[in-house]
């Protein structure tokens, strides 16, 4: 079992939520639903900010983190309504206040009842060093009561499957002969991971610590103890990893018209130059999708109104329009893929982490079938960062997107087009591109993006997404643009190495051939 989503949004109706980190009453930096901890065991600063996907993740983790502690406290049988209350309950009040409490000692002894009549009793809270009963409280009390003792309606749990740094119960210290500092990481006698240190070893050993929640000792392994075989995961220093630039042309050079005359019902890469001049002349504010529709047409009407006279504005893009709006000779002419010719984006696992204890995935731009460039990013949170397939990654689970293709969608930008200094509400910015799964199969998991998270350092210090792909850097994201600008691929290919994956359609020609 676990906690349900009528235990997640009980603890939301009452908690509330705040992007940005704030000081309690306690004086204990806050964020999102009652947050002062990340996952990654880091506490919460001031300044901080987080999306509403990262508070949510942050939400369901803990909660499943208190439902185990609760278990080891609780000696009597529970059903998914009565483990939903007392995780609701037990995130209000601490987990050292129900543990002294008389609702435990009456569960332990078998009355139900008796313990379902103690949630009242917590209705009142110190405010000006006076102890005041709450409305707030009270209702949240009746709430928990109300579910603690329902046998009716009982939600499934939501899986929040335990990550492999979780399993780990020690850890041993290594030096190779080359001078490399090594951890291996243990589950008893199984080797779980084995992590090279890339700076001093009490700075990496630090890092390390805290991706492994459960380890209690570690051991300096002696001298003359053979190192474990095992492949070897780097413990990278720095978030942001530099790729080669990216070896192309300007991609704002306009392309030649060739004798062909743009209307409504166009379509093409043309058609995607044509919008973006006349966006970045002011007369277009639609999609750069590359289709001649309505808002293209509205948008010639009035260029050409504006620049060549009404009687020219007949929404028809010929030589003379052509010319009016490019100003110069082209200078380039990018060449736009067409479906199956291999022009697609591919993310993969590597087995470096970051210094947050997250896999770094590498996301490539593959060009008729030849890799052009490539850069790190991130999904999913550290403490369950499973890589799992469509149908196994369960929605709310907070882990990295599931293996399989995915379609891309148009940029959306918080601040317009090429403003990277904008980010929308939530943190995110300065662009999000929406994904959506395609196959094989089905998956739950939906609101999937691309996008960057103003809460990295040194903006913040949460890091992670609840399933998105995150960039690290405006670097990174300008990349992305160039990328999508250069040839608009439009499949995604995730391949965690679990065989799912389909192969693109011009791989697969190449296999076969």
């Amino acid at each position: 079992m676990g906690v349900s989503s009528k235990c997640i949004d009980l603890v939301k109706a009452f908690e509330g939520c705040r992007l940005e980190a704030y000081e309690c009453p306690a004086k204990i930096p806050t964020i999102g639903y009652g947050t002062t901890f990340y996952p990654n065991g880091q506490a919460v600063r001031m300044g901080d900010r987080i999306s509403q996907q990262q508070a949510e993740a942050y939400l369901a983790i803990k909660c499943d983190s208190l439902y185990g502690e609760i278990q080891k406290l609780v000696k009597v049988p529970l059903n998914q309504n009565q483990i939903d209350a007392l995780v609701s309950f037990v995130y209000n009040i601490g987990l050292g206040a129900f543990q002294r409490s008389t609702l435990l000692k009456f569960l332990n002894q078998g009355d139900y009842a008796a313990a379902a009549n103690e949630f009242p009793e917590w209705n009142k809270a110190t405010v000006n060093g006076v102890k005041q009963v709450l409305n707030g409280l009270v209702r949240r009390r009746d709430e928990e009561r109300f579910l603690f003792k329902s046998s009716e309606g009982m939600a499934e749990p939501i899986a929040v499957a335990p990550s492999v740094e979780e399993t780990v119960t020690w850890l041993e210290l290594y030096r190779d002969a080359n001078g490399q500092n090594l951890v291996a990481a243990w589950n008893g006698e199984t080797l779980v991971e084995l992590l090279e240190l890339n700076r001093a070893l009490k700075e990496d050993l630090a890092v390390a610590l805290q991706q492994y929640p459960s380890a209690k000792n570690v051991h300096v392994a002696p001298a003359d103890k053979p190192i474990p075989a095992g492949e070897r995961i780097s413990l990278e220093a720095s978030a942001a990893d530099i790729a080669p630039p990216l070896n192309a042309p300007p991609l704002n050079a306009p392309p030649d018209l060739n004798g062909q005359m743009l209307c409504q019902g166009s379509e093409g890469s043309t058609v995607t130059w044509l919008q973006e001049r006349l966006f970045d002349l002011g007369y277009y504010q639609g999609n750069l999708d590359g289709e001649f529709g309505v808002g293209t047409d509205a948008a010639v009407r009035n260029f050409q109104a504006a620049v060549l006279g009404s009687s020219e504005a007949d929404g028809k893009v010929g030589p003379i329009t052509w010319k009016a709006l490019q100003g110069n000779p082209p200078q380039y002419d990018p060449k736009t893929a067409q479906p199956g010719d291999g022009t697609y984006l591919r993310l993969t696992k590597t087995n470096a982490k970051d210094e947050f204890g997250c896999y770094k995935l590498r996301l490539a731009y593959i060009k008729n079938g030849q890799e052009i460039d490539h850069l790190m990013t991130c999904s999913g949170q550290a403490r369950v960062q499973n890589f799992r397939t469509g149908p196994e990654s369960a929605s709310g689970s907070y882990e990295p997107l599931p293996e399989g293709q995915w379609h891309i969608h148009n940029i959306q930008w918080a601040g317009g087009r090429d403003n990277y200094g904008a980010h929308w509400r939530s943190g995110i910015g300065a662009i999000k591109i929406l994904l959506t799964y395609e196959g094989p199969k089905f998956t739950r998991r939906t609101e999937i993006m691309i996008h960057r998270d103003k809460n990295r350092p040194p903006h913040g210090n949460a890091p992670g997404t609840a399933g998105c792909i995150g960039l690290y850097t405006i670097a990174d994201c300008k990349r992305l643009v160039q990328w999508l600008r250069d040839t608009d691929p439009r499949d995604l290919y995730v391949d965690w190495g679990l065989g799912t994956c389909p192969k693109p359609a011009a791989m697969a020609q190449f296999a076969t051939a």
